[in-house]
């Protein structure tokens, strides 16, 4: 009898403590909800500017900053603060990069000069107004991803464009809230490829900066891990 009255004893507990502990495991696991960076499919769009900067004896080949807006983030709705098309721009943009790239290689083929760089791309939080004539206003948000990044640049020095592409791994990323949601884009180890099209900015008599402007999308790549 007092060993039934144990076993009893041992189970109800344990019933008791089960309710309490699934629904701390579930709501850990949904703390908050990822953005994929599925292979193949477009995960987000850029539109910016790129100043390039003069060669010092840190870099001989010289620097580049590159900085702008996401119009647009797979599983997204709003990344502008505006719902009136007209007014989707920089200045109501919710997501802003600035990268850093340092240029490694220059290649003269012709027509084109062949630029390669390696550097870093943050992903902000956009928290005010980001303005093209202060780069640094695209970087004031809270940073949400952290990437390293090598560029390829190919400038046809005749018709004054350029096409670009550019591989970034993640290396860092943390949630952020957005519509009473707690979102986090992908994760460490991820990547994305980045195609840009690109006018410099001394086609239209322009003097820099900026040196010019793109535009352009990336797509997932296969990182070899099982999500």
């Amino acid at each position: 009898m007092l060993s039934q009255k144990i076993v009893g004893v041992v189970i109800a507990s344990t019933l008791a403590w089960v309710p309490l502990a699934l629904p701390n495991r579930a709501a850990a696991q949904e703390e908050h909800q990822k953005i994929f960076l599925s292979p193949g499919q477009v995960v987000l769009e850029v539109t910016g500017e790129v100043n390039n900067l003069a060669a010092t004896p840190a870099e001989p080949l010289g620097s580049s900053q590159q900085f702008g807006y996401l119009p647009y983030l797979r599983g997204v709705e709003s990344v502008f603060t505006d719902t009136n098309p007209a007014n989707q721009n920089e200045t109501t943009a919710q997501f802003t990069f600035f990268t850093e790239v340092t240029t490694t290689r220059v290649t003269t083929h012709g027509p084109f000069s062949i630029v390669i760089r390696e550097g870093t791309t943050t992903l902000y939080r956009n928290t005010s107004p980001a303005n093209f004539s202060t780069p640094d206003s695209f970087r004031s948000g809270t940073p949400i991803m952290i990437s390293v990044i090598r560029q390829q640049v190919i400038v046809d020095t005749v018709e004054k464009t350029f096409t670009v592409e550019n591989m970034n791994t993640i290396t860092s990323t943390t949630p952020f809230d957005l519509d009473g949601q707690r979102l986090k884009i992908g994760k460490s180890g991820d990547g994305f490829r980045t195609t840009l099209q690109g006018v410099l900015f001394a086609r239209s008599g322009g003097t820099p900066p900026p040196t010019g402007h793109f535009a352009g999308y990336a797509v997932g790549v296969v990182n070899g891990e099982t999500r």
